[in-house]
Formats: C-alpha cells, structure tokens, sequence
C-alpha cells in the first residue's frame, strides 16, 4: 500500500517539476512555440531507451525469465506523461486559461521532459522474476 502511495505522489510530483521548470518561458506567446522541434526531441528519448529496453527484456527472456509489467505504474506515470507529451501546442492554455499555471505545460521544454519522464518510466516498469 505504502508502494502505490509513493508512486502517486512522485507522480503528482513529477507533473509540478514540469510546471516549476517551465515557468522561465511563461511570457512566450503561443504562436512562438515550435512544436515540431518539441515532437523531434521528444521521439528520440522514447526511441532510444525503447531499443534498450527491448534488447535488456530480450536477454531475460533467453534466460528463460519471466518478464512483467508494473501497470499501477504504467498508469500512474505514463499517462500523464503520454498526455503531457502528445497534447498539442496551446491545448493546456485554452483548457485552463493563459494565467493558469497548468498553461506551462503547452511549452516545448515541458513537453521534452514529459517525454524523457515517459522514457524513464517505460524503461523501470518491467520486471524480471527470478525464479
């Protein structure tokens, strides 16, 4: 139980990281922001942790271990990550207003974290039982 409550809480925490680092470029209007640079640099986080996560799993699969996923977190972390990540430019501002502080995660560099944050979060959710 006390697991589930730390990985809720990192989670929220994570989501205000994004929102605190952003802050610097609160005053960028919209029109300003490149979301194409901010989709180049998200893919290649998830690109390259995704191969490695791939070739790790598939050498505990050769060892005849049996490999999980940690859905709570999966859900938990990668949701809101995936969320942040995909939104499109300008999606947070309308949904909250441009004063909200919510409105800091339409920019480029949140987004970028947000993709590494589900990188990260991909690459620790599996697991290996050893039999």
């Amino acid at each position: 139980m006390m697991r589930r409550i730390v990985i809720i809480g990192s989670s929220f925490l994570m989501i205000w990281g994004l929102v605190v680092l952003s802050l610097g470029f609160r005053d960028l209007p919209i029109d300003q922001r490149p979301e194409w640079m901010a989709w180049q640099m998200i893919l290649w986080p998830i690109v390259v942790l995704g191969i490695a996560e791939f070739g790790r799993i598939a050498g505990h699969v050769k060892k005849g271990l049996k490999v999980r996923a940690d859905r709570f977190k999966i859900v938990t972390h990668g949701l809101p990550a995936l969320i942040i990540a995909i939104a499109p430019a300008g999606s947070f501002t309308n949904f909250f207003g441009p004063q909200s502080l919510w409105s800091l995660l339409d920019f480029p560099t949140a987004k970028v974290m947000a993709a590494v944050w589900l990188a990260f979060t991909l690459w620790t959710a599996w697991e290996a039982d050893i039999p």
